[in-house]
């Protein structure tokens, strides 16, 4: 749409900022390389916190002890960030972010049947959701650097605009799962699982169906 406007705009029109012209540059960069995607379909982030409070207070009955519930959970994010930062430039970021992905359907998958047979008791759960919590810690990060890697000198403004429509995409998928919600961990598990496959579907498009690539590292 901006490059329509410019190549459209009236004769004696002024010339576009060096802004808009990066804004432009970052837009068709984000679209090509398709990375923003990735992030976009693990709404099931988003929808985990929209449900949580639901999900601890309701069906486990945790009452005023959900915040430490809560937060023993994102202790998986706070490991995978350590963990990353010791095992990236050994093994690349795609080999780690791949992996993770491919761990995070996994535990969906198996949250997801758990919950279907009525077998989840709050223990399982707060582990498969910690484990969930450092697959993510390990995907966002890597697909992140991922999708600024080609952005060159327009990083700045590729990255506002990344993060911008990943997360309103995220929460628009998040809160469609939360608002499903119907007393039983079963919408959350579906939705959950869901997301995790369309992200996985993505990687595979993106990728053109080879994970698991070493990194080049720049010389």
């Amino acid at each position: 749409m901006a490059e329509y406007w410019i190549a459209s705009r009236p004769r004696g029109a002024p010339e576009p900022t060096d802004d808009i012209r990066r804004f432009i540059a970052a837009s068709r960069q984000s679209a090509r390389s398709g990375q923003r995607l990735r992030r976009a379909a693990l709404g099931s982030i988003f929808a985990f916190v929209f449900s949580a409070q639901q999900i601890f207070t309701d069906i486990y009955q945790l009452g005023h002890y959900f915040p430490i519930a809560f937060a023993a959970i994102a202790i998986g994010t706070a490991i995978a960030g350590f963990a990353n930062s010791r095992f990236v430039d050994r093994l690349g970021m795609r080999v780690i972010s791949h992996g993770a992905l491919l761990g995070y359907v996994t535990v969906s998958g198996i949250m997801l049947a758990a919950a279907k047979l009525q077998m989840l008791p709050l223990p399982l759960f707060l582990a498969l959701s910690a484990l969930m919590m450092f697959a993510f810690g390990l995907m966002i990060s890597n697909f992140t650097a991922l999708a600024m890697e080609p952005q060159g000198r327009i990083a700045g403004t590729a990255s506002s605009l990344y993060g911008s429509i990943t997360t309103l995409l995220g929460i628009a998928v998040g809160s469609t799962i939360g608002q499903n919600y119907d007393g039983t961990l079963l919408p959350f598990a579906t939705g959950f699982f869901l997301c995790t496959l369309a992200s996985l579907g993505v990687v595979l498009v993106v990728e053109k169906g080879r994970l698991f690539r070493p990194h080049q590292v720049a010389v």
